[in-house]
């Protein structure tokens, strides 16, 4: 397999519009979000952080963010509105289960600010600009739909603001109303926690991997647009990293027939960690749906109740080479 670094190349960081640190979260739609809410944190582990009724949401996570996964449920047709007024939720979407977003978290406000500022004077497509009370954020569609949330925090102890049942947060920003503060607002030591009882006690979140047709168009939306660096690629998989040197990418694309979400990646501690998950899933009557085996990880998958997979996984330190999967299907080992 061929690898491309971008790393260290200025050209990138100057062409692209935003610099984001991580996946901050991924977001899904789910048809019932009661029994997918008990899913992530009865058996995957992610602690409920606060939820917001209203919008028939709810929000899960280790603490290293507000959260690591976000759910909503199907909007059924229904049109569901935000604060003031906003047109948050459109009817029109969210119609089936699916990833809703993926989330990039930058370094500050004034990045965000000026990304935006240039992506108007640009007169690149943007979705909406909302404040979500802890954090403001630009929306944004690549290539094949997928929606992503290019986010700054603004709240530092965000546990103070956003826990339990929550009214309506989400309210219209307007990125040029005030003078953007330039000082990261990410709690730099979080109080990370899991929930004791479930089979899987995870650390974080990583990264997702999408299919796609568009192979060029979304490794070019991604750098250009997004931000991220290309670490490895090949004919039929790009891997792109952030800017936080402790996450070794944050997106996998996979070339396919057919754009789609493939799966989310949570990250466990260490290899004694995933065994004993397994251990515990198996006297739970939980099944996993596959696992991986190889140099650079190892890993097992869960579907949850709509059939979404995620993946919860080690890392290992040889070199990511999908070439030497074997028969492990090509999203399953990257």
């Amino acid at each position: 397999m061929s690898g491309t670094s971008t790393l260290n190349d200025p050209r990138q960081a100057a062409a692209s519009y935003f610099r984001p640190r991580r996946l901050g979260h991924v977001n899904l739609w789910v048809d019932d979000l009661d029994a997918s809410e008990r899913f992530y944190n009865e058996v995957c582990g992610l602690n409920v952080e606060f939820t917001e009724p209203d919008l028939i949401a709810t929000f899960l996570g280790t603490g290293h963010t507000p959260h690591d996964l976000g759910m909503m449920q199907t909007t059924k047709g229904v049109d569901r509105y935000g604060r003031n007024g906003l047109l948050q939720l459109p009817g029109s979407i969210g119609l089936a289960p699916g990833l809703n977003h993926l989330a990039w978290e930058l370094e500050n406000e004034a990045d965000l600010v000026s990304a935006w500022k240039r992506m108007r004077d640009d007169a690149v497509d943007m979705d909406m600009t909302v404040d979500h009370q802890v954090a403001h954020s630009v929306y944004i569609f690549d290539p094949d739909r997928n929606y992503n949330e290019f986010y700054c925090d603004t709240v530092k102890d965000w546990r103070n603001v956003l826990k339990g049942e929550m009214e309506l947060i989400t309210s219209r920003w307007d990125p040029a109303s005030a003078e953007p503060f330039t000082e990261g607002r990410y709690d730099t030591s979080p109080t990370l926690r899991f929930v004791e009882s479930a089979p899987i006690h995870p650390y974080r979140i990583t990264h997702a991997v999408l299919q796609t047709a568009q192979m060029d168009a979304m490794a070019d939306f991604y750098t250009r647009i997004g931000g991220l660096h290309v670490v490895r690629q090949d004919e039929d998989v790009v891997y792109l990293r952030p800017s936080l040197e402790n996450y070794e990418h944050a997106l996998v694309l996979v070339r396919d027939d057919a754009p789609a979400y493939h799966h989310a990646s949570f990250e466990l501690k260490d290899e004694q960690e995933l065994q004993a998950a397994l251990k515990r899933l198996e006297a739970a009557g939980r099944n996993v749906v596959g696992e991986t085996d190889l140099p650079w990880k190892r890993s097992f998958f869960m579907k949850d109740v709509d059939g979404l997979l995620s993946e919860w996984y080690v890392r290992r330190p040889a070199p990511v080479d999908p070439a030497l999967r074997g028969d492990t299907p090509l999203a399953w080992a990257v």
